[in-house]
């Protein structure tokens, strides 16, 4: 976890980059990036489904840029560690052996969430109704669709019952709770537009802004201080979704 109040320019957010590097190159320099008065935090998944995940990692590091810990990410360390199921152990990627060390240091040191003022940058999601202190590791990277029982349920259960409705799901942001303004990623609900969830009591709102870059949608920055929604298109598609886009 990061908490920090800092003097800035402007707090800039991207979403997942997935190994996107001339993307994220092409975003840095359409922002017009100033080290030093603006701040950039990186919403994890930058590796894997992309074409050059060392590359990402090692342009973020050599940046200095702050970045909150994904799916993916979580999934590597678990692959480093020779710990977790058999399916994170043993499915690795050919550029799982090609970071270096510093590069995995760095990848160890993401953090699980950073606090902005009133935003909460994340990766995947908040689990409704539990304090950001005690939220479950797992639910920060992983979360997606629930159950009215805030159970987590997979894409692949959904996918093969045909519908969300069929297995009672809903995303998390439908019974989000209101506590906090959150961006988060992890999620493709559109390869153009971002997600916006407003709560109907607090006025606070979830930003969703995976836009699927890895999948040939856009690469997407928001900025915190205005909402400006930044975009740059994806080159090609890279990597073809299992799942549907929802």
């Amino acid at each position: 976890m990061v908490i920090i109040g800092m003097e800035t320019k402007r707090t800039i957010v991207v979403g997942d980059i997935h190994g996107c590097i001339d993307e994220f190159d092409e975003l840095i320099k359409k922002l017009s990036y100033a080290k030093g008065s603006d701040r950039l935090i990186l919403l994890g998944d930058l590796i894997d489904r992309g074409p050059d995940s060392v590359a990402v990692v090692r342009r973020a590091r050599e940046m200095d840029l702050e970045c909150v810990m994904g799916n993916h990410e979580h999934k590597f360390i678990k692959w480093y560690r020779s710990s977790g199921t058999k399916n994170d152990v043993y499915d690795s990627r050919p550029h799982y052996t090609q970071f270096s060390d510093a590069d995995i240091n760095y990848i160890h040191r993401m953090s699980d969430y950073i606090k902005v003022d009133d935003f909460v940058i994340v990766h995947a999601g908040l689990r409704p109704h539990v304090p950001l202190e005690k939220q479950l590791r797992e639910d920060l990277f992983y979360v997606r669709y629930m159950d009215d029982d805030s159970k987590f349920i997979s894409l692949r259960k959904i996918n093969k019952a045909g519908s969300k409705e069929a297995v009672n799901a809903h995303f998390w942001t439908e019974s989000f709770d209101g506590a906090h303004n959150v961006v988060y990623g992890h999620n493709v609900n559109d390869r153009e537009k971002i997600r916006i969830d407003v709560h109907p009591y607090t006025g606070k709102t979830c930003y969703g802004i995976d836009t699927g870059a890895c999948f040939g949608g856009r690469l997407t920055a928001m900025i915190l201080e205005t909402k400006e929604i930044v975009q740059v298109e994806a080159k090609k598609v890279y990597y073809q979704s299992t799942f549907e886009v929802r």
